[in-house]
């Protein structure tokens, strides 16, 4: 087994541990100590709490199972502690749910898969050379007379997508408050739905997968290169999954969410206004050109990724009505999910985002 086997999965089980201990609860615990191992007794009923508590469904209110009753085991307690605990469940049952998704479709792919992926494939050229964004070829032509580029691009591909969002959700969870937090986690999680029905029903061959004879040259850098992550290389991955691209539909809702951040009121808050907009909008245009120089995307799978991520994030508050099945989850394993926004006036930006005419939608 390769070093990367090894590595990768490290680097990320590193970053969520990271993730973890740099969120953790700093103020005290006013309901108990600390300590996830200090004495406690079986959780009562306490004064206020109602063993129900209202959830809205799809518009209509219904009652959802109240877990503050739990709030006092040992669980509960190292959670408010450590509240990120929560958000890397999170993130594991979405990526390994997507991932698993994807795998039933590469094991189960009929045998005339490959050919309609591949006219999926042809007709997305023919799409982009009568719209003149027929780039593809030329970019990656231009990128391999360059070797120090190649290599780099090469990387961006393989090692960003997973490690840059995990460090994004990371850093967002410290600095912004929970509600704004949250929809970009449901923005994401989405995402990864709405691309699953695609690529299931649209199944489409990537550009390094087209073969010599259809005489566009397409090289794939990534494996020949011997660069390839451990995460598109397994099994299980499904290699005709081109379209949408969720490299760029991620990176699009991390861009956007870093450049609408908005700035503190200060004499150089336009400066700092338009740095996050440059820096924001550079993370996408960087992982265009990476997953088009290695001929892993077309540009019209990157418009789509676009499409997927914009629509995720008008419409990622329906997600909230599952808050049932999570409250009963929690209940049955007698756990009370901290409340995210007990710090929210900590965060580096809650005081700003409150000022904000359109901190509400930001939030949402």
């Amino acid at each position: 087994m390769s070093f990367g086997a090894y590595a990768e999965p490290s680097i990320v089980l590193a970053i969520l541990t990271a993730g973890v201990v740099l969120n953790r609860r700093r103020a005290p615990d006013t309901d108990a100590a600390w300590s996830p191992l200090s004495p406690t007794t079986e959780p009562l009923l306490a004064t206020g709490d109602q063993p129900y508590r209202e959830r809205v469904v799809f518009g209509r209110t219904v009652r959802s199972r109240n877990t503050a009753v739990w709030r006092h085991t040992r669980v509960s307690r190292a959670l408010r502690r450590f509240p990120f605990l929560v958000e890397v469940w999170y993130w594991l049952l979405v990526y390994w749910t997507y991932q698993l998704a994807r795998a039933f479709t590469a094991v189960t792919l009929k045998d005339d898969t490959l050919a309609v992926s591949r006219e999926h494939a042809l007709s997305l050229i023919r799409a982009e050379q009568q719209l003149g964004v027929f780039v593809e070829p030329a970019v990656q032509r231009f990128v391999l007379a360059r070797p120090a580029l190649l290599g780099a691009l090469n990387r961006i591909y393989s090692f960003i997508h997973i490690p840059g969002t995990i460090t994004f959700l990371a850093w967002l969870y410290a600095a912004a408050p929970q509600a704004l937090f949250e929809a970009r986690r449901r923005t994401l999680a989405v995402s990864n739905l709405m691309a699953f029905v695609v690529f299931t029903l649209w199944p489409c061959m990537p550009p390094r997968l087209l073969p010599a004879a259809d005489g566009f040259g397409f090289v794939d850098t990534v494996h020949t290169g011997e660069v390839a992550s451990v995460w598109t290389t397994n099994k299980f991955c499904n290699q005709l999954a081109a379209m949408p691209s969720l490299h760029f539909g991620y990176s699009f809702v991390i861009g956007l969410t870093v450049a609408t951040l908005p700035s503190h009121p200060h004499a150089h808050a336009r400066l700092v206004g338009l740095g996050k907009w440059v820096l924001g909008m550079s993370y996408p245009a960087l992982i265009l050109v990476a997953i088009v120089a290695t001929a892993n995307h077309y540009v019209l799978d990157a418009a789509a990724g676009f499409v997927v991520a914009s629509v995720a994030w008008n419409v990622n508050g329906v997600l909230k009505s599952l808050l049932v099945v999570e409250d009963a989850f929690f209940y049955l394993l007698r756990v009370h999910k901290p409340r995210g926004a007990e710090e929210d006036s900590n965060k580096l930006f809650s005081p700003v985002l409150e000022m904000s005419e359109e901190g509400g939608w930001r939030r949402a």
